[in-house]
């Protein structure tokens, strides 16, 4: 087993994106940090995707994807971490513009309300564009949930590892190819985020 095939570090984010991501309807994610973060920076290419339920309501995302809210399990984000998906970031890029924002609208799972809401909080930070390749694990992991977890942040150092022996891809290569090249023409324009 290589190093890659264990993963510590953990992205927080909305269980909506969570599973759109492990179904592979979405291959976008656009951030801007939590508020115990000065910003957001990428620790890792891969890294673990933990469901977080504390911030998403059905009125920030577009309707094609409430219906994932629906069945989406009644979880605490203080309550046992559960790992179904890691993800690799195959482009991370800057968002300064109000119109690069409004150019990834259908890339991205947001309203273009809540989209622009985050673009102008913390107006002199850029928000992050990430295209990731998402990879389903085996079977789910589920850890216990510890103190230093918790909170409005993104990122979470796991104090153990997750394996991602035997983890299969949620799109072909073909399918990921064909949903995210368009995405990533695009980005090609934008300023690329740092990562590490």
């Amino acid at each position: 087993m290589d190093s890659h095939t264990l993963l510590t570090h953990t992205l927080k984010e909305w269980a909506v994106a969570v599973e759109a991501l492990e179904r592979g309807d979405a291959t976008l994610i656009v951030r801007k940090g939590g508020i115990r973060e000065k910003a957001f920076a990428v620790p890792d290419t891969k890294f673990l995707l933990l469901p977080g339920y504390e911030h998403q309501r059905p009125e920030l995302v577009k309707p094609e994807f409430r219906g994932i809210l629906e069945t989406s399990p009644e979880r605490s984000d203080t309550g046992p971490l559960h790992f179904t998906s890691f993800a690799e970031v195959v482009g991370a890029y800057e968002i300064s513009e109000k119109e690069e924002l409004e150019a990834l609208h259908p890339h991205h799972m947001w309203t273009p309300e809540y989209a622009e809401s985050r673009f102008k909080w913390r107006p002199k930070k850029p928000l992050t564009a990430l295209v990731l390749r998402t990879y389903l694990l085996p079977k789910e992991v589920v850890l216990p949930f510890r103190d230093e977890y918790g909170g409005c942040k993104s990122w979470i150092e796991l104090s153990g590892s997750v394996s991602t022996e035997g983890a299969s891809p949620a799109l072909s290569d073909a399918e990921f190819e064909r949903v995210s090249s368009p995405l990533s023409a695009r980005l090609e324009e934008y300023a690329p985020a740092r990562i590490g």
